[in-house]
């Protein structure tokens, strides 16, 4: 054999046992790269390296997989949801891989009982909330006349079957179980009477001050006030009435007579409550805006303000030379123990005086054309006295 072979052959040999021991040794014959092998190269990884130190200097090849679809299980950038297999139009995740939502169209069967879109609407066959529109949902849909979620005929409900208004306020159908009246010019939108200008203002809190019809407890015949609604008086809610008696009695009748003649009315005779009120009943007073009540003619002037409704506590005591009010005349009284309101300064001299103040007596006032009161003077008995007064309901206090 000649020397060249027998080098080839060691050479051979070597590189063949080397392989055995180190199954990662870079050598030709071993290459195990995807594509031809180059030096320098790592021919397991395909990645290129330092032919000195073996070391990685670049990155490995691109591997190239299938494109992402709804339904491989993985939430891709552009899905909401994706189940997999378990994608359905009818469970959580649609088959678009879409959220299941009420509104879509498609009813999910965990959730919905119905879904018609854009067509859902609580007046319809499926509601908003994608349930059957039926009757007892408290939503009145299109062939229904009401529906309270009741509905069991009661008064101001609905019939059982969703196609009438059970009786009601405003039906005009007169339920006297339930109401005083369903309609006319003393009849609240509750379908009770007004009894007084309070409650007037209670109906209506935007209600401006003019004549209102009011019933008052126990009498039959409605009857026509004055309301003072302005909401500096105190807030509002005063009724007033005037008496002219001048076509009943030859003569003028005393405080207590008049409280008689404003009980016919289901009233009493007029107690000023506080400043503002007076000033308003002056204005009443002395204005054309209610005809009088009593068989009188006259409409107006500060004579319906002669005599109050005001009486001392116990006879032979008075507040001589005091203001003319509650608090700083407790020896005088509102015929209703409720607080009363005339002056905040003294007026005169030596009234109201002792003589006057006897049992069933009252005063006499007289008043300035600003409605302040300009004189006052307790006369013995029967006291004051006038043709014209005024009644007021006293559920009103400032």
């Amino acid at each position: 054999m000649h020397t060249a072979s027998r080098l080839t052959l060691s050479l051979s040999a070597a590189l063949a046992l080397q392989a055995c021991l180190d199954p990662n040794a870079n050598t030709e014959s071993a290459s195990t790269t995807t594509g031809p092998g180059t030096p320098g190269t790592d021919t397991t990884s395909g990645v290129p390296s330092d032919p000195t130190t073996g070391d990685p200097t670049g990155d490995p090849p691109v591997t190239t997989g299938a494109d992402p679809v709804c339904g491989d299980g993985f939430v891709d950038a552009d899905e909401e949801c994706d189940l997999g297999p378990a994608n359905a139009d009818d469970g959580d995740c649609t088959t678009a891989c879409r959220n299941a939502v009420c509104g879509d169209g498609l009813v999910n069967l965990a959730a919905e009982q119905c879904d018609e879109g854009p067509d859902n609407a609580d007046d319809g066959a499926c509601t908003t909330a994608c349930l059957p529109g039926v009757c007892g949902d408290g939503l009145v849909k299109s062939d229904e006349a009401c529906d309270d979620g009741v509905n069991d005929g009661s008064y101001g409900g609905c019939a059982a079957d969703c196609s009438a208004l059970a009786p009601a306020c405003g039906d005009g159908q007169l339920d006297g179980e339930f109401e005083d009246c369903d309609d006319g010019p003393d009849c609240l939108p509750t379908c009770k009477f007004a009894r007084s200008c309070l409650d007037w203002q209670a109906a209506d809190p935007a209600a401006v001050s003019g004549v209102f019809t009011i019933r008052r407890e126990g009498i039959m015949e409605p009857l026509d006030v004055w309301c003072a609604l302005e909401a500096d008086v105190d807030g509002g809610g005063y009724t007033f009435l005037k008496v002219d008696a001048s076509g009943m009695n030859p003569n003028a009748p005393s405080a207590s007579s008049a409280e008689t003649t404003c009980a016919d009315f289901g009233m009493r005779l007029f107690v000023p409550r506080s400043a503002a009120h007076l000033v308003a009943a002056h204005q009443f007073a002395v204005a054309d805006n209610l005809p009088p009540v009593g068989g009188g003619m006259t409409g107006s002037g500060a004579d319906y303000l002669q005599i109050l409704g005001i009486y001392p506590v116990t006879p032979g005591e008075s507040c001589v030379d005091q203001p003319l009010n509650a608090e700083a005349c407790p020896e005088w009284r509102a015929g209703d123990e409720q607080t009363w309101w005339v002056s905040d300064a003294a007026v005169g001299s030596g009234e109201p005086d002792t003589i006057g103040a006897c049992s069933g007596c009252s005063m006499l006032y007289q008043w300035n054309q600003d409605g302040s009161v300009k004189s006052y003077k307790a006369l013995p008995q029967p006291g004051g006295f006038s043709f014209r007064f005024l009644c007021d309901v006293g559920d009103k206090l400032p």
